[in-house]
């Protein structure tokens, strides 16, 4: 199914955490704490960037745990278009301590366009100036070199036009050598105006594989879950179970054969399909353009069972892989 390692020389190998696996200590470790962060505070920062803008904004929380020589994983956490760092902070709640999260959360902001918003790299309206890939490589550099991380378990997370972003790195042959998994929610999958097709998908080719998650709203009206033109009019997206299909098959699954499950207490309002849990999708029928909660939270006061939401099954699936 997955390409052998007798048969490529050099292979970044992704497996299923577990503690038999030592950590990859970034250089970062043993280094005191940057000027102005605070465990348990988030901070708003900046680094200089060669992305097309500079400098660039970012916003990191740091957990109360956190001790300078004990390296932990990362999350990066891209916000939605019209949005920014501190409202996806509060959405993913990745920052939160009672989800149990040790780990450092960082959320990068995105440039503000002609139009005012903060939109990523493929939205239609984001400035075709900006190489938003390049900047998450360059944050990702600088964090490693600044905090005690365990460069084998970083990962990327975003909603609506973060969530499309974070699918784009996940086609990055660069971003998929340094990101162990990629988690988005309500994705903005935008097709190609020239094309009609999605941008080209090249995960590095040193890779067994790439662990996708998505989530997604039967009702989304934003971003429709089966594709076509968004609610701005102004761009098609690509069908989600489609995406998440190409996705499979790309991991070497049979697209046509996932196993299926029915969630929240046998109510099929949550359909949850699953390649060997690699590739991981959530259909939830009640939903509109949304980050599933079991609370209200700033996307909406609808709510979900808890095997369906969204932050603790992120982290949960998150924990399970690292290159």
């Amino acid at each position: 199914m997955f390409p052998s390692l007798f048969l490529i020389p050099v292979i970044l190998s992704l497996v299923r955490a577990d503690s038999s696996h030592s950590c990859k200590r970034s250089n970062g470790c043993g280094k005191s704490l940057p000027d102005g962060v605070q465990l348990g505070h988030p901070k708003n920062l900046t680094i200089k960037s060669d992305s097309g803008s500079s400098p660039r904004e970012y916003r990191i929380h740091v957990p109360e745990s956190y001790e300078t020589d004990d390296a932990v994983p990362l999350i990066l956490s891209f916000h939605g278009r019209n949005k920014d760092m501190k409202f996806q902070e509060e959405l993913s709640q990745f920052s939160n301590a009672s989800y149990g999260f040790k780990g450092i959360a960082v959320y990068p902001q995105g440039v503000p366009s002609e139009k005012g918003t903060h939109q990523w790299q493929g939205d239609p309206d984001a400035p075709s100036s900006i190489d938003d890939v390049k900047f998450t490589l360059e944050l990702l550099d600088y964090l490693e070199e600044s905090y005690c991380i365990d460069s084998s378990r970083m990962y990327a997370a975003g909603k609506s036009n973060g969530g499309g972003f974070t699918g784009l790195l996940a086609c990055d042959s660069t971003a998929t050598k340094r990101v162990a998994a990629f988690a988005p929610v309500s994705g903005a999958f935008y097709l190609e105006e020239d094309t009609q097709a999605l941008p080209p998908c090249k995960p590095s080719t040193a890779r067994e594989f790439v662990p996708i998650m998505e989530f997604h709203g039967w009702k989304d009206d934003t971003i429709e879950y089966l594709g076509g033109l968004n609610d701005r009019n102004n761009s098609n997206t690509t069908s989600i179970i489609e995406w998440v299909e190409d996705w499979a098959k790309r991991d070497g699954f049979d697209p046509k054969k996932p196993e299926i499950t029915y969630l929240c207490s046998g109510v099929r309002n949550v359909t949850r399909y699953s390649w060997n849990d690699t590739v991981v999708h959530y259909n939830v029928s009640n939903l509109y353009h949304d980050w599933p909660s079991t609370f209200p939270n700033g996307d909406t006061n609808l709510t979900t069972c808890k095997e369906a939401e969204a932050t603790s099954v992120i982290l949960d699936w998150f924990s399970k892989w690292r290159l």
